[in-house]
């Protein structure tokens, strides 16, 4: 037999009465049919638990004999021989959870500004990189997926920014962006001791930083070419998928002086491939995607899209200043992306974009911030757009969910749009909502706009579960994984579904633009975006 030891994400929570929830990732090499054995080593011995292989899921659900650590791993049955995953050790006598893992924070969870998930080893396994506060400055401590610290590296930035106060002054990502093969982690940072206690303008000494994402070693640093404190910074292919990407930088947000600045900069040399001044407002998000699908990316700041070249593709429509964009396939019926737009400024209101700049529909809105793109049902094809803040300023309570031809599928009360955090934690292609605040759980919305507590969908009580929640799927299966801090222990912890999926799908992680879009968690306002339908 051609055993081949391979990483499935294999994870195991305990289930209380000595109950183990088991669930494992189907690789991209797996046939959509794939059987899986469930094996449990027992006195040194693999015993097979599955009389009849697996084939129609990804997790199990095993009764033990008794309260004990046991170890576990699934073998995939292949015409070729068999394929073993690495295994895991779990208390079956420990208490239920839904944490598959945490570990203890270098700072006080409250000093943890934003989370992003990357392959930092290069091994096809998602570790994390954090922005936190030390000592009045910002850091970047950077983990693996098993928690252990990497490297800890002080950006020697006021930890103050004249954003909102908070760290959004230093944004920061993860990629492989000299297309080497390996991911490096990018960020803003200063050499010597920052002249003020608040980042209020720049200074000469502030580079682009880039890092070696494993081991922390500078890979290569470039000027900064910003000086306001509003800032906002992407990675995107913008001369091919399959070139070195471009981190982009756009200084400034509502063009008080005139303009805001957007700089290109290669990700392989460090030179800058292009600058523009923009007159028009940029948004408080800066977007790339590839919004007509020929393999280059496109650059979306506020409502002017520019080529890869830095030459201006279009322009929307005359509108001010955009707290939210967004490129998505919301409309699958259109060629390419749309751009889903709220603006607070000129013309307030939501606007959903053409790829080529012209407006799908429209509607007043008068002041919206904050929102998501997401599956909300499969009644309605494509995705549905909602917008979370003050609504028509005639009318009260408006906060609807947009289908794709400008019309609503339901109305949000003002509750759910403040507490409800988009995540695709059930198997269903539809979204489902992490309450923020009082009485935190998952819930469901159903077709009437209520809400449905999602089975053992309780979450730990000292949790954060805010806006810049990072939802991806990190561990187990193909639903996501909420990322957070426990407030109340200083841990970062994954949680995960705790149920038995009755579906089984591919990662989302296969998916460049997923990838690509869960990338872009470290700067400014992040948009949720429905993961891709991958069950099969």
């Amino acid at each position: 037999m051609n055993e081949k030891t391979i990483y499935r994400y294999l994870l195991a929570l305990p289930r209380g009465n000595k109950e183990v929830l088991l669930s494992w990732r189907l690789l991209e090499v797996d046939a959509p049919d794939t059987p899986f054995h469930v094996e449990r080593q027992e006195n040194g011995i693999w015993k097979c638990l599955t009389s009849t292989p697996i084939t129609d899921s990804t997790s199990f659900l095993d009764k033990t004999p008794f309260d004990a650590v046991y170890e576990y791993r699934v073998v995939a049955v292949k015409g070729s021989g068999n394929e073993i995953s690495d295994s895991v050790s779990v208390d079956s006598g420990a208490e239920a959870t839904i944490c598959a893992m945490d570990f203890p924070l270098p700072v006080p969870a409250t000093n943890i500004q934003h989370i992003v998930a990357g392959d930092m080893l290069n091994n096809h396994r998602m570790g994390y990189v954090l922005r936190g506060i030390r000592n009045n400055t910002v850091w970047m401590f950077a983990y693996s997926h098993e928690g252990k610290s990497l490297w800890e590296i002080d950006t020697r930035l006021p930890a103050s920014g004249g954003w909102d106060g908070s760290a959004l002054h230093v944004p920061f990502l993860c990629w492989d962006v000299n297309c080497d093969g390996r991911t490096e982690v990018a960020f803003h940072s200063f050499k010597d001791l920052f002249p003020t206690e608040m980042y209020d303008k720049g200074v000469s000494g502030e580079f682009l930083t880039v890092v070696d994402s494993e081991t922390g070693n500078l890979v290569r640093e470039t000027p900064w070419p910003g000086v306001k404190p509003r800032i906002m910074m992407t990675v995107g292919h913008l001369q091919g998928i399959d070139k070195p990407a471009s981190l982009v930088i756009l200084d400034g947000t509502y063009a008080s002086d005139g303009y805001v600045l957007l700089t290109a900069i290669n990700g392989k040399t460090g030179k800058t491939d292009w600058q523009v001044k923009q007159k028009r407002p940029a948004g408080h998000n800066l977007d790339i995607g590839d919004i007509d699908e020929d393999g280059i990316q496109e650059v979306i700041c506020g409502g002017v899209c520019y080529n890869g070249d830095g030459t201006v593709r279009w322009e929307a429509e005359p509108f001010g200043h955009t707290d939210i964009s967004k490129p998505a396939r919301i409309d699958p019926g259109r060629k390419g992306l749309q751009i889903w737009y709220a603006v607070e400024s000129n013309n307030p209101g939501v606007y959903l974009v053409d790829r080529d700049g012209r407006t799908i529909f429209k509607e007043a809105f008068r002041h919206a911030h904050y929102g998501w793109i997401a599956r909300h049902t499969i009644e309605v094809h494509g995705l549905q757009p909602h917008t979370a803040e003050d609504s028509r300023s005639s009318e009260q309570d408006h906060f609807p969910i947009f289908i794709p031809d400008g019309s609503h599928w339901l109305n949000l009360t003002d509750w759910q749009r403040k507490n409800f955090v988009p995540v695709h934690w059930d198997e269903g292609p539809e979204v489902v909502f992490a309450i923020r605040k009082e009485n935190k759980r998952i819930v469901r919305l159903n077709k009437n706009g209520d809400t449905e507590d999602v089975l053992e969908g309780n979450l730990p009580e000292g949790g954060v579960y805010g806006r810049n929640l990072l939802c991806a799927d990190i561990i187990g299966d193909f639903r996501e994984n909420i990322v957070t801090v426990d407030l109340e222990h200083d841990l970062l912890m994954v949680l995960a579904n705790p149920t038995i999926a009755k579906k089984r799908g591919y990662s989302p992680y296969t998916d460049f633009e997923y990838r690509h879009d869960r990338s872009q968690h470290g700067s400014g306002y992040y948009i949720y975006l429905s993961p891709p339908d991958t069950v099969v």
